[in-house]
């Protein structure tokens, strides 16, 4: 992949960002680019019910519930703006043949959680283990997506290779061990540049504009060319969209292609007196087989700005019914999914936590932090899911390992309960206290609370970090006997939330799994109008969420957090790091640890469009919403570790 990218850095030198708003139609010319790959020997497991199989080249597996479990190869090809005409053939070398002991596992039905898990057995699909058609269908399938690798506009070839295909009813393997992969593509010969004006977009409120200019006199002295527009002026420049939401994309797409923009901070969120946004949001349309939610908070719609390989506006609405990011059973939009622009939010809701958030991050980035803390990792989790897989099946502890492992040269310390070392919230509070640049925790959650459970045990919670530790009377003496109001309340909640937590300056980055962490629009309000009970059982009756409140902490916290804004999903057992949470939380790790991609908005773009490539997001309900609600809470220009 790293020889991929360099060849097409070289490229950039010649054909680079291509594309301006009113430019005419380009001269294309016919590029063309192979590659051999070999596939090494299969490596076999067995069981008492069924065989497995991998090999090295492998990057992913083919998982579709109750079909084989099939070892595959992606390759990821960017190739210039706007390349048209794309065409991909493979020839592989001729079949050897494997008779199998046992028929190959077929895949497990991912856990979503919240939906009907009564079922959790594996249970073979009988169309396809009762025929000999071979399995998959197609040797080779690949696909396009739009999006950014550092500052350069590209276009993602996904080429997806299968040299091991399998005949259930037979029980044969049918195994190539060469792939010769020829790509052709017209790109355009004189490709118009974007503008390179500004690097970082702020968009807010008026009422915010004083008080991140600070931000913006900071960004700049280090090199991050910033502006920001109120919405007040947004609104007034932009009348074409259906809502806010789709003015605001279109504004954003404007200020890319008219300057250059790759980092685009939004800050506002939900003001806590009624349900009602500052910086507008958009819901998506996506059931995932769970009745009561319909759609999540998804902040990727304002990063998805092109599609049809960069010819088009990329509005969420492929069929054009009006309803944005549709995905049921009978009616689905098709979207692009990769990021144009990196994105994140600063869910503020008044002055005082914009200013603090602009400290927070000034002081962060002013200096490099020290490598005594900052290169150190915590990983944090359990048995998410203890009824499946078996002694050392612990989801949390598969998924935050993998991501341990890209991160060359930093000290890992595992809060695992399968090793005695998490016991509750006081021990990581205590671990978060001593410092660190990174934690990637998981379990189950809530907007309020993150929990796990021990192995194999079910019935026992372990609370990994919640929002509970609050002494209640204070703050309802602030609502209601000083009059300070739901703002008073608020204040009074943050000052007192996790006291135990006072890491100061030493501000990690928090990578999180779970259901909600980073659900964005909850309120008090939601006592009222849901009923106490409601609210406390779904965590929705606070005035943060989790990874907001951890992110806006005074005196330590994080200095951002990356979370689901819906429901977590996962495979369970030893697949968990094959796919949903379980793959692309590491892959923030991934790209970070490996490629060198200092910038926290580049990181978790990357790990999107990563997932994009490797999974069709058009063709299954919950690997679109994992991309679409995986929220960064925080600045996507932040320079991890602090400028040098």
């Amino acid at each position: 992949m790293k020889k991929l990218l360099a060849v097409f850095l070289l490229g950039v030198l010649l054909a680079s960002g291509l594309v301006a708003s009113n430019a005419s139609r380009p001269e294309y010319i016919v590029e063309k680019q192979t590659e051999t790959i070999g596939v090494s020997e299969l490596q076999y497991t067995v069981n008492d019910t069924y065989s497995s199989i991998t090999f090295a080249e492998s990057t992913s597996y083919l998982m579709k519930a109750g079909a084989p479990v099939i070892p595959r190869i992606t390759r990821i090809y960017p190739l210039p703006f706007q390349s048209q005409n794309i065409q991909v053939s493979v020839d592989f070398s001729s079949p050897s043949t494997v008779v199998l002991d046992k028929s190959l596992r077929p895949a497990p039905k991912p856990i979503i959680e919240g939906a009907d898990t009564a079922e959790t057995s594996v249970i073979p699909s009988e169309t396809i283990y009762q025929s000999s058609q071979l399995y998959p269908r197609d040797s080779y399938s690949y696909s396009t997506s739009t999006g950014l690798i550092g500052k350069h506009h590209v276009v993602f070839l996904s080429v997806t290779l299968y040299p091991v295909r399998y005949s259930p009813l037979d029980n044969v393997l049918f195994i190539r061990k060469e792939c010769a992969i020829t790509v052709t593509y017209e790109a355009p010969m004189q490709p118009l540049l974007f503008a390179d004006e500004y690097d970082l977009l702020v968009i807010a409120p008026a009422e915010f504009e004083a008080a991140l200019q600070p931000l913006v006199d900071h960004k700049n002295s280090f090199g991050m060319n910033t502006t920001i527009v109120t919405l007040e002026t947004l609104y007034s420049q932009m009348t074409e969209g259906r809502d806010d939401a789709e003015n605001l994309k279109l504004y954003i797409k404007k200020a890319l292609e008219d300057q250059g923009v790759t980092y685009v901070l939004l800050v506002g969120g939900m003001k806590p007196e009624k349900e009602q946004w500052i910086v507008p949001v958009r819901y998506t349309n996506n059931h995932v087989g769970v009745d009561y939610e319909l759609g999540v908070l998804s902040d990727l719609y304002f990063a998805d700005i092109y599609k049809d390989n960069g010819t088009a506006f990329e509005d969420w609405d492929s069929n054009g019914n009006g309803i944005f990011a549709e995905y049921t059973s009978t009616k689905k939009d098709i979207i692009d999914g990769s990021p144009d622009v990196y994105v994140g939010r600063l869910a503020c809701s008044s002055v005082k936590e914009v200013q603090l958030m602009v400290e927070k991050i000034i002081n962060y980035e002013k200096s490099p932090a020290a490598d005594a803390w900052f290169n150190r990792m915590l990983l944090i989790g359990g048995d998410t899911y203890p009824e499946e897989g078996g002694v050392g099946a612990y989801e949390a502890e598969l998924s935050t390992n993998v991501s341990a492992g890209y991160m060359t040269g930093f000290n890992i310390d595992r809060l695992w309960t399968s090793t005695g070392t998490l016991t509750g919230q006081k021990g990581v509070e205590q671990a978060i206290n001593a410092g660190a640049g990174f934690i990637h925790c998981a379990g189950h959650a809530n907007p309020s609370v993150l929990v796990t459970h021990p192995p194999l045990n079910k019935t026992k919670k372990i609370t990994i970090l919640g929002i509970y530790n609050i002494p209640p009377m204070n703050a309802f003496y602030a609502l209601f006997y000083q009059g300070r109001g739901i703002a008073g309340f608020i204040e009074e909640l943050q000052e007192r939330w996790m006291p135990r937590l006072k890491n100061g300056e030493k501000q990690p980055i928090v990578v999180v799994g779970g259901c909600h962490n980073s659900q964005f629009n909850v309120t008090l309000q939601n006592i009222r109008a849901y009923g106490f009970s409601y609210a406390y059982g779904y965590g929705i009756h606070v005035p943060k969420c989790w990874s907001w409140w951890l992110t806006s902490k005074q005196n330590g916290g994080a200095i951002a957090t990356i979370g689901n804004t819906g429901l977590g999903m996962g495979n369970p057992g030893f697949d968990y790091p094959n796919g949903l949470d379980g793959w692309l939380l590491p892959r923030f790790f991934y790209n970070y640890g490996q490629l060198g991609r200092n910038y926290v908005g580049e990181s978790h773009s990357a790990a999107i469009a990563d997932y994009v490539n490797e999974f069709d997001i058009n063709t299954d309900d919950a690997d679109r919403q994992m991309v679409e609600q995986w929220a960064l809470l925080g600045d996507p220009s932040l320079r991890i570790g602090g400028y040098p």
